[in-house]
Protein backbone atom coordinates (compact mmCIF):
# COMPACT_ATOMS: atom_id res chain seq x y z
CA UNK A 1 0.00 0.00 0.00
CA UNK A 2 2.96 2.33 0.54
CA UNK A 3 4.49 4.46 -2.14
CA UNK A 4 8.18 4.13 -2.97
CA UNK A 5 8.03 6.29 -6.07
CA UNK A 6 10.42 9.06 -6.88
CA UNK A 7 9.20 12.57 -6.27
CA UNK A 8 8.92 14.99 -9.14
CA UNK A 9 11.38 17.87 -8.83
CA UNK A 10 10.08 20.82 -6.85
CA UNK A 11 10.54 24.44 -7.84
CA UNK A 12 14.12 25.39 -7.11
CA UNK A 13 15.29 21.79 -7.70
CA UNK A 14 15.54 20.89 -4.01
CA UNK A 15 16.91 17.45 -4.78
CA UNK A 16 14.14 15.50 -3.07
CA UNK A 17 14.34 12.08 -4.67
CA UNK A 18 12.59 9.71 -2.27
CA UNK A 19 9.61 9.78 0.04
CA UNK A 20 9.65 8.20 3.47
CA UNK A 21 7.20 5.29 3.36
CA UNK A 22 5.58 4.62 6.75
CA UNK A 23 4.16 1.31 5.46
CA UNK A 24 7.72 0.05 4.92
CA UNK A 25 8.87 1.58 8.19
CA UNK A 26 6.06 0.16 10.38
CA UNK A 27 7.35 -3.45 10.47
CA UNK A 28 10.80 -2.17 11.44
CA UNK A 29 9.34 -0.81 14.70
CA UNK A 30 7.13 -3.85 15.27
CA UNK A 31 3.83 -2.63 13.82
CA UNK A 32 1.61 -4.74 11.60
CA UNK A 33 -0.81 -2.62 9.61
CA UNK A 34 -3.94 -4.69 9.15
CA UNK A 35 -6.86 -4.21 6.82
CA UNK A 36 -9.82 -3.04 8.85
CA UNK A 37 -12.17 -5.09 6.67
CA UNK A 38 -10.92 -8.27 8.33
CA UNK A 39 -11.33 -6.81 11.79
CA UNK A 40 -14.84 -5.57 11.02
CA UNK A 41 -16.09 -9.09 10.35
CA UNK A 42 -15.95 -9.62 14.11
CA UNK A 43 -18.23 -6.67 14.81
CA UNK A 44 -21.97 -6.54 14.39
CA UNK A 45 -23.59 -4.26 11.82
CA UNK A 46 -24.35 -1.50 14.34
CA UNK A 47 -20.72 -1.37 15.48
CA UNK A 48 -19.44 -1.31 11.87
CA UNK A 49 -21.81 1.54 10.99
CA UNK A 50 -20.70 3.41 14.09
CA UNK A 51 -16.98 3.09 13.26
CA UNK A 52 -17.25 3.86 9.55
CA UNK A 53 -20.05 6.42 9.46
CA UNK A 54 -21.18 7.88 12.79
CA UNK A 55 -17.72 8.14 14.36
CA UNK A 56 -15.68 8.24 11.14
CA UNK A 57 -14.25 11.68 11.91
CA UNK A 58 -13.47 10.80 15.53
CA UNK A 59 -10.63 8.41 14.79
CA UNK A 60 -7.80 8.09 12.30
CA UNK A 61 -6.03 5.00 13.51
CA UNK A 62 -4.60 3.26 16.47
CA UNK A 63 -2.43 0.50 17.82
CA UNK A 64 -3.76 -2.33 19.91
CA UNK A 65 -1.68 -2.02 23.11
CA UNK A 66 -1.10 -5.76 23.67
CA UNK A 67 1.67 -7.46 21.73
CA UNK A 68 1.12 -10.44 19.48
CA UNK A 69 3.08 -13.63 20.29
CA UNK A 70 5.93 -12.49 18.00
CA UNK A 71 6.18 -9.16 19.86
CA UNK A 72 4.61 -7.04 17.12
CA UNK A 73 1.51 -4.92 17.56
CA UNK A 74 -1.54 -4.46 15.35
CA UNK A 75 -2.14 -1.04 13.82
CA UNK A 76 -5.49 -0.19 12.21
CA UNK A 77 -6.09 2.84 9.97
CA UNK A 78 -9.45 4.40 9.17
CA UNK A 79 -10.27 3.05 5.69
CA UNK A 80 -12.49 6.05 4.96
CA UNK A 81 -9.56 8.42 5.17
CA UNK A 82 -7.48 9.22 2.11
CA UNK A 83 -4.12 7.52 1.55
CA UNK A 84 -2.43 10.85 2.34
CA UNK A 85 -4.30 11.16 5.65
CA UNK A 86 -3.51 7.54 6.49
CA UNK A 87 0.16 8.26 5.78
CA UNK A 88 0.52 10.81 8.59
CA UNK A 89 -1.63 8.70 10.91
CA UNK A 90 0.65 5.70 10.39
CA UNK A 91 3.77 7.85 10.75
CA UNK A 92 2.36 9.19 14.02
CA UNK A 93 1.82 5.62 15.27
CA UNK A 94 5.34 4.63 14.19
CA UNK A 95 6.61 7.65 16.13
CA UNK A 96 4.68 6.66 19.27
CA UNK A 97 6.39 3.25 19.18
CA UNK A 98 9.82 4.66 18.35
CA UNK A 99 9.63 7.21 21.18
CA UNK A 100 8.31 4.51 23.53
CA UNK A 101 5.21 6.45 24.48
CA UNK A 102 2.99 4.71 26.99
CA UNK A 103 -0.21 3.55 25.29
CA UNK A 104 -3.27 5.56 26.18
CA UNK A 105 -5.92 3.84 28.25
CA UNK A 106 -9.65 3.44 27.95
CA UNK A 107 -11.73 5.00 30.68
CA UNK A 108 -15.44 4.77 31.33
CA UNK A 109 -17.35 8.05 31.56
CA UNK A 110 -20.20 8.55 34.03
CA UNK A 111 -22.69 7.74 31.24
CA UNK A 112 -21.02 4.36 30.68
CA UNK A 113 -19.32 5.26 27.39
CA UNK A 114 -15.71 4.14 26.99
CA UNK A 115 -13.33 6.82 25.77
CA UNK A 116 -9.64 6.76 25.03
CA UNK A 117 -7.44 8.98 27.16
CA UNK A 118 -5.93 11.87 25.19
CA UNK A 119 -2.61 13.28 26.39
CA UNK A 120 -2.13 16.41 24.31
CA UNK A 121 1.62 16.73 24.88
CA UNK A 122 2.30 13.17 23.72
CA UNK A 123 -0.01 13.45 20.71
CA UNK A 124 1.53 16.76 19.65
CA UNK A 125 5.02 15.29 19.94
CA UNK A 126 4.16 12.20 17.86
CA UNK A 127 2.38 14.25 15.19
CA UNK A 128 5.16 16.83 15.04
CA UNK A 129 7.96 14.26 14.77
CA UNK A 130 5.97 12.26 12.21
CA UNK A 131 5.28 15.38 10.16
CA UNK A 132 8.96 16.37 10.25
CA UNK A 133 9.95 12.88 9.09
CA UNK A 134 7.54 13.02 6.15
CA UNK A 135 8.30 16.66 5.26
CA UNK A 136 11.89 17.34 6.34
CA UNK A 137 13.09 20.92 6.71
CA UNK A 138 16.19 20.45 4.57
CA UNK A 139 13.99 19.90 1.50
CA UNK A 140 10.99 21.97 2.60
CA UNK A 141 12.88 25.24 3.05
CA UNK A 142 14.45 25.39 -0.42
CA UNK A 143 11.09 24.49 -1.97
CA UNK A 144 9.34 27.25 -0.02
CA UNK A 145 12.08 29.72 -0.84
CA UNK A 146 11.75 28.73 -4.50
CA UNK A 147 8.05 29.55 -4.53
CA UNK A 148 6.45 26.10 -4.24
CA UNK A 149 2.79 26.32 -3.25
CA UNK A 150 1.05 24.23 -0.60
CA UNK A 151 -0.56 22.23 -3.41
CA UNK A 152 2.83 21.69 -5.12
CA UNK A 153 4.31 20.48 -1.85
CA UNK A 154 1.34 18.28 -1.06
CA UNK A 155 1.81 16.53 -4.40
CA UNK A 156 5.58 16.29 -4.07
CA UNK A 157 5.53 14.78 -0.59
CA UNK A 158 2.28 12.83 -1.14
CA UNK A 159 0.72 14.24 2.03
CA UNK A 160 -2.32 16.38 2.74
CA UNK A 161 -2.33 20.12 2.25
CA UNK A 162 -3.17 20.37 5.96
CA UNK A 163 0.08 18.63 6.85
CA UNK A 164 2.09 20.95 4.58
CA UNK A 165 0.40 24.00 6.10
CA UNK A 166 1.15 22.66 9.59
CA UNK A 167 4.84 22.18 8.71
CA UNK A 168 5.09 25.67 7.23
CA UNK A 169 3.53 27.23 10.32
CA UNK A 170 5.28 25.11 12.97
CA UNK A 171 8.69 25.85 11.45
CA UNK A 172 8.02 29.59 11.52
CA UNK A 173 8.23 29.82 7.73
CA UNK A 174 4.71 31.11 7.06
CA UNK A 175 5.81 34.70 6.42
CA UNK A 176 8.45 33.45 3.98
CA UNK A 177 5.81 31.28 2.28
CA UNK A 178 3.40 34.22 1.94
CA UNK A 179 6.17 36.48 0.59
CA UNK A 180 7.24 33.95 -2.04
CA UNK A 181 3.62 33.36 -3.07
CA UNK A 182 3.07 37.13 -3.45
CA UNK A 183 6.23 37.37 -5.53
CA UNK A 184 4.99 34.56 -7.80
CA UNK A 185 1.63 36.27 -8.30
Amino acid sequence: MGDNSTIAPLPGDVGLTERLDPWRLAPKVGLRVVDLAGVLTHLDKTERIHLLRTAERNWSGGVYPKCLPDGSQVCILNPNHSHRRQKITLMEEVTHVHLRHEPSVLTVRADGVQVREYVEEIEKEAYGVGAAALVPWDTLFPALNGGASVDDLSEAYDVTTELITYRIKITGAYRLYEARQRRKA
